[in-house]
């Protein structure tokens, strides 16, 4: 990978990811984190995990002392979801429920995503990571109107 990915995120997943698998969590990795997985060199500020419906009060509870922001749905210019905020390791971490979120496209709510089954596999730090196929994370993009995101992803899928 690169050096987008601070020694404070790696622990951050370390912490998260054999929770999530001890408790058969449903979730994928998106945003910058996944862009770097796939090969972007995006400077990577927070760590962004989508939750299964199913899931997202049990992540609450296992991750109740390091909630900055409580498990709320969130509604602005871009999105709406349901979204909880952790700091770990200094590190912010979003978890949205993958179900009910859209994306504001022209002033449009569009829907995202939410099947969790799709997912590709990362082996990265000794961790075995469900993450967001580049596609999808590609039409997120387009549809937010990251164009420079956009067309650094659509470099990683030639």
């Amino acid at each position: 990978m690169n050096d987008a990915v601070s020694e404070n995120h790696i622990q951050a997943l370390k912490f998260i990811i054999p929770i999530f698998e001890e408790h058969n969590i449903t979730y994928r990795i998106t945003g910058g984190l996944a862009g770097n997985l796939y090969g972007s060199h995006w400077e990577l500020h927070d760590i962004d995990i989508e939750v299964a419906r199913k899931d997202i009060e049990l992540v609450a509870e296992l991750f109740k002392e390091y909630i900055a922001i409580d498990l709320m749905r969130i509604v602005d210019d871009e999105f709406d979801l349901f979204m909880m905020t952790l700091v770990i390791h200094g590190v912010d971490v979003e978890i949205n429920q993958a179900e009910e979120a859209f994306i504001y496209h022209h002033d449009t709510p569009v829907k995202l995503d939410d099947d969790l089954s799709v997912f590709n596999t990362f082996y990265y730090e000794g961790l075995r990571l469900k993450v967001k196929p580049l596609k999808q994370i590609i039409e997120y993009k387009e549809l937010l109107g990251r164009h420079q995101d956009v067309i650094d992803l659509i470099t990683l899928t030639s």
